[in-house]
């Protein structure tokens, strides 16, 4: 304690936190939300609290103020900076922008942090604390009408789950760091789906990236450029083994060799961290192949569309932007898991068959929040053995 910190504050914060400290200061900043929360998070053990506000109105799309978020600080923040561009631990935001973004992802719901708006201790005296003024007390929040692209985010998540984010101090900063990257790209992603899906579109898959960069950091480089070539793109790898032999191959293999390996990884970090089927589905015309086969079809295609919107321009499919089919089956409401129930869609003067649309940005989203708390759970489940 009393020593200077860099880096992630929320995270050298927990590493020297213990039940009993004497802390420096306390913070709390308030998160707003379009879900409704039950149940909270305040143990003993933790210096983060999540308290339920109770709000009295909550509906899709209607932000409210919903959560407490308690900061109990035992670390200095305080430190010089070198003359030095560092952005080895950079996420864009401060200590409640992180632990919002990490309970966004295990919740699953919108949540956003606002400034500070009460301190005790550090200038103040007085026990009941300081109320703190801030331009930030409330965030710059644009959310367009009740919720359609993405109705699974208004399930009723626990508070009590939010006791996964102490086990964090136990991972690498490395790993800390790259979750809270990710978590915030899964968070502003599910903000603006409503309004702008295809720019949501490119943050979920960036959400997956910047884990499976973390992931793969760690193990051995087995494939070479023809394996992953073949093994991403077999039409192609068959059309040069056709027509120029090997050593075609090779030459087109190392040229492209980056980019087939950065959709290997996002494919196998996918594929390695994949959840079991939801228990709610929709009717089987209506589902996604849960296999590993034909969900590594899916994956390249998805990623595909990443690479064409982001060098090409060509944005997501609109079917894959909208709203997913409602399913309204013996008493029971649920959404579409493909992208399109015909055998093609036309809209905005393009068209697309059915197998070029592989999934709804609803179930990609859930996929996505499911495979990196996967993630979450084995990386402090390694480090607390």
């Amino acid at each position: 304690m009393g020593r200077e910190h860099g880096g992630n504050l929320s995270y050298w914060n927990m590493r020297e936190f213990h039940e009993g400290i004497v802390p420096r200061q306390i913070s709390e900043y308030i998160l707003y939300t379009d879900s409704r929360v039950v149940g909270e998070s305040a143990r003993p053990t933790s210096p983060y609290k999540f308290i339920n506000m109770i709000p009295y109105y909550h509906e899709p799309g209607v932000i409210q103020e919903a959560i407490v978020l308690r900061i109990t600080w035992v670390i200095d923040g305080k430190r010089e900076f070198p003359i030095r561009t560092e952005i080895t631990t950079y996420n864009g935001g401060w200590a409640n922008d992180e632990l919002a973004a990490l309970a966004s992802l295990r919740l699953g719901v919108r949540l956003k942090a606002g400034g500070e708006t009460r301190l005790f201790g550090a200038y103040s005296e007085d026990p009941l604390g300081t109320p703190k003024a801030s331009r930030n007390n409330k965030p710059d929040i644009f959310l367009l009408g009740k919720s359609l692209v993405l109705p699974s985010l208004f399930r009723v998540p626990n508070l009590e789950s939010l006791k996964a984010i102490d086990a964090l101090k136990n991972v690498s900063e490395s790993e800390f760091t790259a979750l809270v990257r990710s978590a915030r790209q899964f968070q502003n992603a599910i903000w603006i789906a409503e309004s702008e899906p295809e720019l949501a579109w490119l943050m979920l898959v960036s959400a997956i990236e910047t884990a499976a960069n973390e992931w793969a950091s760690s193990l051995p480089s087995r494939s070479s450029a023809i394996d992953t070539l073949r093994e991403i793109k077999p039409e192609f790898y068959q059309q040069l083994m056709d027509n120029g032999g090997t050593e075609a191959l090779a030459i087109v293999a190392d040229e492209i060799a980056h980019t087939l390996k950065a959709a290997k990884k996002f494919r196998d970090f996918c594929i390695e961290f994949l959840p079991a089927p939801p228990d709610e589905r929709p009717a089987e015309y209506a589902q996604i192949n849960w296999t590993k086969k034909a969900l590594k079809k899916a994956l390249d295609k998805i990623y595909g569309y990443r690479s064409l919107a982001l060098h090409a321009g060509i944005p997501f499919p609109s079917p894959m932007c909208a709203a997913p089919d409602k399913i309204e089956e013996e008493g029971r409401v649920t959404y579409a898991e493909i992208g399109t129930l015909g055998l093609a869609a036309h809209t905005l003067g393009a068209s697309w068959r059915a197998d070029d649309l592989p999934m709804s940005m609803n179930t990609f989203c859930n996929l996505v929040r499911d495979i990196l708390n996967k993630w979450w759970d084995a990386i402090t489940a390694e480090n607390t053995l």
